[in-house]
């Protein structure tokens, strides 16, 4: 609910100062410009329990869907890739693929 908040408060800013800006015949590609640096700072320095509110909201969706959450099709995709890199050495920065574990 807080990014849905904090957008709309942006987008409120940017479209006040746009019409502002447009009213003043600054043209529409200064006025667009203006207006979201503006509704990027006032949302940064006047918004900003909202901002990390929104912020934290976002990651904890995208980290609240876990492995127990995947697709049965997603899931075996996953041990399959995982099944066949078990024990291989891959060559960092190497795009040809999998070489035989090295010798120590």
């Amino acid at each position: 609910m807080r990014v849905f908040k904090y957008a709309l408060i942006r987008l409120a800013v940017f479209f006040v100062v746009w019409g502002a800006c447009m009213l003043l015949n600054l043209g529409w590609i200064f006025s667009t410009i203006a207006a979201a640096v503006i509704a990027l700072a006032v949302g940064y320095l006047f918004f900003n329990d909202l901002r990390t509110g929104a912020g934290q909201d976002v990651a904890s969706a995208w980290e609240g869907r876990g492995k127990t959450e995947r697709f049965a099709s997603e899931q075996a995709d996953a041990d399959a890739e995982d099944s066949y890199t078990e024990g291989r050495y891959f060559e960092p920065g190497s795009e040809s693929g999998p070489w035989e574990p090295k010798d120590k």
